[in-house]
């Protein structure tokens, strides 16, 4: 639903920057410098920008349909981003980053027993913890339309 997607917009946004800012701190050491505009750094900030956008896009559209209506759209567009920027290093052989370390489409992993279990430990927790965010995010987006509701029929009633 639009709320959910609405709500999902701001964690998405922090994880991020999140990403981008812990990136900076460890690129500066291994690479010698704080931002490459390696492919998928790139794609990784038009990422971050389609989710100012379509937060702001939100905000600036006061009838809540009207604006689901035009962040769906935004939205289908910015998915491109996410899917991108997961597959940078695949669709361009440059770049500063290595290969996935949990290639899907094979099944394989290049990533000893030690890293795996803690690596997908923390998938799992990241994952998790992103749905319990947006979750408590729709909720509290589900009683801020009720309380405009409410407020709105209680102006007409006056």
């Amino acid at each position: 639903s639009a709320l959910a997607a609405k709500a999902a917009a701001p964690v998405g946004i922090t994880m991020t920057v999140i990403a981008l800012v812990t990136g900076a701190i460890w690129g500066q050491p291994m690479w010698g410098t704080w931002w490459a505009w390696d492919p998928r750094l790139t794609s990784f900030l038009i990422l971050f920008l389609f989710y100012l956008g379509y937060i702001a896009l939100w905000e600036a559209v006061e009838d809540p349909d009207t604006a689901a209506d035009l962040t769906s759209v935004l939205c289908l567009v910015g998915s491109v981003f996410a899917i991108l920027s997961r597959y940078a290093v695949n669709f361009w052989n440059q770049g500063l980053h290595q290969g996935t370390s949990v290639p899907v489409a094979t099944g394989g992993r290049t990533v000893a027993d030690v890293f795996w279990y803690p690596l997908l430990i923390s998938m799992i927790g990241f994952g998790l913890l992103f749905v319990a965010l947006v979750l408590y995010r729709t909720g509290t987006e589900i009683r801020l339309r009720r309380a405009r509701a409410l407020l709105a029929r209680n102006r007409k009633d006056a």
